[in-house]
This record gives structure tokens, C-alpha cells and sequence, in this order.
């Protein structure tokens, strides 16, 4: 099996990606910039639902979530602080926030930071501080996200660990409901109404319907039959993404939780068939017509097309999640 192959492959256990290839095309071409297109780094649970019966499962939190401001209108700049979760957190465990970045994911993002700049560091001439607009980051507006963007560029620009605190990086974080980073229908309206002509459509009501006795197993092994017991497409995301969420977080060793046990059900066979069903329903929907693919990617690829028509730029990074921004430029490409 190919690494991508097996169930595990997400948990990323090697803290680290294969280096980029070499060119091998002979043309001699010189390179003038990259573009990379991220995902955050390893996550606890963003929900407190039971798994499945029995489960204990309980989180200790190395990284803690840390904020502050710049540019203020009082001329200054706030110190740092950690977001320190309280009494009255949702995850079981001493110091763990739903859904955030993990120490394990610090370190991927650092290490995926590391090798970019090995890669391409020479080729583009970077400075050891990232500066626009020769260097842009962007992530969505969630603090996991623009923790790991904050990451890579600690691994990617070396001066940053030792910069003058008023000599800070810039991240583009746009408001979510204008965010093009993921398929949006405030950012574009139109996709609401595409998406329920899909659910309509043949093809995502014979997909439904094949999953059926899969479906069945998860409710049964979750204890959640029930919701199991439906072939409406407009449910299959939430269906299935559930399982898989619960896997990762049981066991991924990435994931600071413990006891590391799953049901015997969900092995590694099972398991694959339910990631690959969770993603036909997350991303691969959008594939299913040129008009979903537009309405759900254009607006992304628009500023991509935008930020390539600048040309002092070197370097962009979109930091994003599982369905974006990624998906945004594979998917038309015809890439995964």
C-alpha cells in the first residue's frame, strides 16, 4: 500500500513530509516563486459527543492557544498571552481547549517550515523575516489555523525567533463570512442552491443508498443507530466525518489523548472505506459538475489569480483545512 492508502496516513506520525521532488524537465528554468497551499496542523476533538460507548478518552495539552494584538489605536503593541481554558472545558482532561493545534502539530508545521526553506530558500532569495510583499501568508480566521501558519514561518524564516517584538510577520485573516478560502455560500450565494440540486441528483442519491450497510455498522458501533437509519444525502457529511474525527483523535499517537483504543470495528479496512466516503461528501461533491466546481472554487481562484499578478511576489502560503484551500486548485485541475 502507498502511505496515502492506509488509515493512518492522516495522523502524520512521522512529524514530517517527503521532501519535494527534484526537477528533472533539463529546462534550465529558473524558479521565480511558490505558491503552498497548507492544512493545520494536528487537532484535539472540536466536540465533547461520546464516540462510542465506553470511551474514556482524555486529553493533556502541552501547547497551549496563545493571542495578542498589534498596531492598537494606542500606538502599541499588547504583550502575548495563553488562552487558558478554565473550569469549564469540554474535553476531559486538564488543559485541553475543543479543537485546538496540538504541541505535535506545532511540530509539523515547523518541520514542513524547515524543509521549504531548504527547498526553496536559495532559489527565491528569502529574507530570514517575512515581509509583503515579497512574502504573503493568509490562513482562515481560526485560531488553530493561523497558529500552524504562524508555525511553518517559524520554521521557514529563522529570524523570526529572535526579531525585535515590534518586527512582527503579517497574516491576511479574512472574516469568514468573505473568506474564499473554503466553499462558501455567503461568499457565493449561488452555491446553496447548486448544492441542493446535487442532493437531488442521481448520482449522490445512488451514493447514499450504497453506503447504507456501512452506515449501519457506524451506528451500531457508536450507538448512535438512529441517525444511522437515513440515505438522505444532505446528512452523509456530518455521518461520516463524525467516525473519522473519532478515529483520529483515539488514535493518532499526534494526538495527546489516551486510553489509544477504537472498536475492533472500525479497523483498518473500515476505516479507510469511511475516510473515503467522508470525502466524496466534504470535497469531492463540488467535482460532481463544472457549475458546483465554479461556484464552490471560483471565488478562491480568483485571488489566487490576483495574488499571481503581483509581481514582487516570491512566496504565498494558505493556511486552510481539509476543504480548502486546497481542493480549490487540485480539484479543477484534475490533481487528487
Amino acid at each position: 500500500l502507498f502511505p496515502e492508502d492506509k488509515a493512518a496516513y492522516t495522523c502524520n506520525t512521522a512529524m514530517k513530509w517527503d521532501d519535494p521532488p527534484p526537477r528533472q524537465d533539463g529546462s534550465g528554468a529558473q524558479l521565480a516563486r511558490v505558491a503552498v497551499f497548507g492544512r493545520h496542523g494536528a487537532r484535539t476533538l472540536a466536540f465533547n459527543i461520546p464516540c462510542w460507548p465506553g470511551s474514556e478518552l482524555s486529553y493533556t495539552c502541552e501547547t497551549e492557544s496563545f493571542f495578542g494584538f498589534a498596531n492598537s489605536r494606542s500606538g502599541r503593541r499588547s504583550p502575548s498571552f495563553n488562552r487558558v481554558r478554565g473550569k469549564r472545558g469540554v474535553l476531559a482532561g486538564d488543559s485541553c481547549l475543543a479543537g485546538q493545534l496540538t504541541d505535535s502539530g506545532v511540530k509539523m508545521l515547523v518541520n514542513t517550515g524547515m524543509q521549504l526553506r531548504a527547498t526553496y530558500g536559495t532559489a527565491l532569495d528569502l529574507p530570514y523575516i517575512p515581509k509583503e510583499p515579497e512574502v504573503m501568508f493568509r490562513s482562515t480566521d481560526v485560531p488553530r489555523v493561523y497558529e500552524s501558519a504562524a508555525a511553518l514561518a517559524w520554521g521557514m524564516f529563522p529570524g523570526l525567533t529572535d526579531a525585535d517584538p515590534a518586527d512582527v510577520m503579517d497574516i491576511t485573516v479574512v472574516d469568514e463570512r468573505s473568506d474564499s478560502m473554503k466553499p462558501s455560500d455567503t461568499v457565493c450565494p449561488g452555491l446553496e442552491e447548486a448544492l441542493d440540486e446535487f442532493y437531488e441528483s442521481a448520482e449522490a442519491k445512488k451514493r447514499a443508498e450504497w453506503g447504507a450497510r456501512l452506515r449501519e455498522i457506524i451506528g451500531k458501533t457508536t450507538g448512535y443507530s438512529p441517525l444511522y437509519l437515513t440515505n438522505d444525502p444532505k446528512q452523509m457529511y456530518n455521518l461520516y466525518t463524525f467516525p473519522t474525527e473519532c478515529w483520529v483523535a483515539h488514535a493518532c499517537p499526534t494526538v495527546p489523548s489516551s486510553p489509544k483504543a477504537v472498536p475492533p470495528e472500525f479497523d483498518e479496512g473500515r476505516m479507510k472505506s469511511i475516510q473515503r466516503e467522508a470525502a466524496y461528501w466534504v470535497n469531492d461533491r463540488y467535482s460532481s459538475s463544472r457549475k458546483l466546481q465554479r461556484l464552490a472554487y471560483g471565488p478562491f481562484i480568483e485571488d489566487l489569480l490576483e495574488d499571481l499578478r503581483e509581481d514582487r511576489r516570491r512566496l504565498s502560503v494558505y493556511m486552510g483545512h481539509d476543504f480548502g484551500p486546497a481542493n480549490s486548485v487540485m480539484d479543477p485541475l484534475q490533481l487528487t
